[in-house]
């Protein structure tokens, strides 16, 4: 595996941004809290070749609706045109959950899986909620909104760490990280809400919750 060192993180991470997500679970349920920190202390073997998510700033994004890639020091004016299409997202996404009858629903969350760019843990969610909501807002805020929804068709999933720089021998730290991963399944949780964040920095290490849907 070849791996990709961050756009964002060895060079600026606190660089202003501002973009809209749908999100859960920032930060995981505090049932998994004890799980994720014992991996959080794990993966911190690799120093600073890598950014790992503490346990206050990991999230699962179901949707994002503004990717913050694409407002970089963006001037006031720039993000006051995006919040006022806010009450409009608030609006469609609380009607959804009401005609689809969105209940709390559960997740489970699997072992971290590494890829050529970040590691992150896979989420199943057997009663299909994710899925429906990314359907079924995102056809309807692209159509009355324009936007430009962006998610995953496939997978569910939450990045915990990121590359700073590449290590040095590739196929140690894979032995490593595999030998780390298969000792550190996280669990399940109930998810109670969903939330509007804003992303005030990459990786939603700083942003509001805007709003909750409470399910």
């Amino acid at each position: 595996m070849s791996f990709e060192v961050d756009d964002f993180l060895p060079t600026n991470p606190d660089l202003p941004t501002y973009g809209l997500n749908i999100a859960f679970a920032w930060p995981l349920p505090e049932n998994l809290r004890k799980a994720y920190e014992k991996l959080y202390k794990e993966l911190s073997y690799f120093g600073d070749n890598v950014y790992v998510y503490p346990y206050e700033k990991t999230h699962t994004t179901v949707m994002t609706l503004v990717n913050f890639k694409n407002h970089q020091n963006p001037s006031n004016e720039e993000i006051q045109k995006i919040k006022k299409i806010i009450p409009a997202i608030i609006s469609i996404v609380s009607e959804v959950l009401l005609r689809e009858r969105i209940k709390p629903f559960k997740i489970n969350i699997g072992s971290p899986i590494l890829s050529k760019r970040a590691a992150y843990l896979p989420i199943s969610n057997p009663t299909g909620e994710i899925f429906l909501l990314r359907k079924k807002v995102a056809q309807i805020l692209e159509k009355k909104l324009s936007l430009k929804v962006e998610y995953n068709k496939d997978f569910i999933h939450s990045t915990i760490m990121r590359f700073y720089k590449i290590p040095s021998d590739t196929k140690k730290f894979i032995n490593k990280f595999e030998s780390i991963a298969k000792d550190n399944q996280i669990g399940s949780a109930t998810i109670n809400e969903l939330l509007l964040t804003s992303e005030t920095m990459p990786y939603m290490r700083n942003g509001e919750k805007i709003h909750v849907f409470s399910l």
